[in-house]
């Protein structure tokens, strides 16, 4: 952990600020009309920080066992609240913007233990990092990449002293943000195979000891994992939470890998053929580009762990994606290698460069700073469009003006709280939704693949039904599914939203 501090520590570093201070006025720019941007993830991390605080309880809204996320982030945000006296919402958006300047500071700290160094190469990157669409996404919202991304930094810091002492207190070191790094969100099992992997691999050691070393690593690196799934189990039955299989194929997530990237790089967007092929060509770059590393660079070299997280993050991603089912591959899900990812990049044509300079002059330096530029003006228009809605609306999520300000239903639904009868269950096509607004706890309706949830929830007798227009789901049962098999009665309907009640033995009017 000092190792980890001495290499963020600003006096060291101090060409780096002017980035950071750039990423943190953003931040506070994009989250100044409506505050924190508010997915349904946001909403379980929210609440079951207010559970931990208030009762010491890892719940979510629904006051359900949290299972499906890991348990670190909410405890991290209930931290906050210790700290603040403030609710997560209110104290967010400076969090992640200081978030966000520490991890933009610790990478350049990190690129100055570049084995090739350059501080044009320095800041042509940080600024990119600074103006990343990808990273002012995550971190203009409530999402536990936040706290990874500063995660995975550490875990390089703490990795290469370990592989260049090889010391038991670099060990622990690297074995503790580990550990943090998977009970933050479960894709952290990457940083436990990629760090047990570079300890077997570290050369200075005997076998014995480093085969000691890596399972010390392996225990200690996924024992609050372990910790945590055997929770889940024993709570819920599953280790984290019922995941349906996936809906998309090996080719249908090389695209989106390969799209996701485009976006980043300056790129053909959104084109099936060029995005696939552009995914795989890149898995065979970064493959190529590792293996090459372990010939020509020290096993200790941030570029050589950086192109191996890249390749295996990316890898676990694609292949889980294709066996188990949630939100296809986007920027959000790749945004912990967008770091190594443009290290790589920096690296390979800081070396092209120096080479080209050598036989052309000015040449090589020229075409860097038309890269660059282009690079920048890719970012320029995306984020121009982006903001344009944000600075008018705020962040898309629950907390832009459509949800927060001018949705019928919505405003309808906090000033009537009470029209829902005391022994009625609540049901919902947004669950997280109705409980952000309002603070009503319901449940979510059935998902479809789910037969014995469905014809319980058919066969209940009394219950309210609250659907948003606004939040389809397809893998949810449709309302006219609903209609169709049990018998509602409508009794609210406004422009965004429908309120319809069942029950054994209705009254003419609900209102009184």
């Amino acid at each position: 952990m000092r190792s980890f501090i001495q290499q963020a520590f600003p006096k060291r570093n101090l060409d780096a600020l002017p980035a950071a201070a750039v990423g943190f006025i953003i931040i506070l720019l994009y989250t100044r009309h409506s505050g924190i941007g508010v997915s349904p993830d946001s909403v379980v991390y929210m609440s079951a920080a207010r559970n931990i605080h208030s009762h010491g309880t890892l719940l979510d809204f629904n006051e359900r066992p949290l299972v499906v996320f890991p348990a670190f982030y909410p405890f991290f945000l209930s931290i906050g609240i210790f700290l603040t006296g403030l609710d997560p919402m209110t104290y967010a958006p400076a969090l992640n913007a200081l978030l966000f300047a520490m991890v933009i500071l610790i990478s350049g700290r990190i690129m100055e233990g570049f084995l090739i160094r350059s501080t044009w190469q320095k800041q042509a990157v940080l600024s990119c990092m600074a103006l990343s669409p990808c990273l002012l996404e995550v971190y203009s919202m409530l999402w536990s990449e936040t706290l990874f991304i500063l995660l995975l930094l550490a875990f390089f810091i703490t990795v290469r002293s370990y592989l260049q002492s090889g010391t038991l207190k670099s060990l622990l070191a690297c074995t503790g943000i580990t550990a943090l790094a998977c009970i933050t969100r479960y894709a952290g099992v990457t940083l436990l195979a990629t760090g047990g992997l570079l300890i077997l691999l570290q050369g200075t050691l005997p076998f014995t000891k480093k085969f000691q070393h890596a399972l010390l690593y392996g225990f200690g690196g996924s024992l609050l994992l372990a910790l945590n799934l055997i929770r889940n189990h024993t709570i819920e039955g599953t280790l984290t939470g019922m995941r349906e299989k996936s809906l998309t194929s090996l080719h249908d997530n090389l695209y989106y890998y390969g799209n996701t990237l485009s976006y980043w790089l300056p790129l053909p967007k959104d084109h099936p053929v060029f995005g696939f092929w552009a995914g795989v060509v890149i898995l065979l770059i970064l493959a190529i580009l590792w293996f090459r590393g372990l010939f020509r660079w020290p096993l200790a070299s941030f570029e050589l762990m950086a192109v191996f997280f890249t390749l295996f993050y990316s890898l676990f991603i694609i292949i889980s994606a294709t066996f188990s089912r949630y939100e296809l591959i986007n920027s959000r899900l790749l945004s912990p290698v967008f770091f190594p990812f443009i290290w790589t990049i920096s690296t390979e044509l800081t070396t092209f460069t120096r080479v080209l300079r050598r036989k052309a002059g000015w040449m090589g330096p020229a075409m860097a700073l038309c890269l660059w530029l282009t690079w920048q003006a890719n970012q320029y228009f995306i984020n121009k469009e982006n903001y344009d809605g944000i600075r008018d609306a705020g962040i898309p999520g629950y907390t832009e003006d459509p949800w927060r300000q001018d949705s019928e239903f919505v405003n309808f639904l906090r000033s009537h709280k009470g029209i829902f009868r005391k022994g009625y269950n609540i049901y919902s096509n947004a669950d997280d939704a109705l409980y952000f607004f309002t603070g009503i706890r319901c449940d979510m309706i059935p998902h479809k693949v789910f037969p014995q949830e469905i014809n319980d929830f058919y066969q209940e007798p009394n219950c309210y039904l609250v659907w948003f227009d606004d939040n389809e789901n397809s893998e949810l049962l449709t309302r006219e599914d609903i209609l169709k098999h049990k018998k509602m009665i409508q009794l609210y309907k406004l422009s965004n939203g429908t309120i319809y009640v069942s029950e054994e033995n209705p009254v003419k009017d609900y209102r009184k």
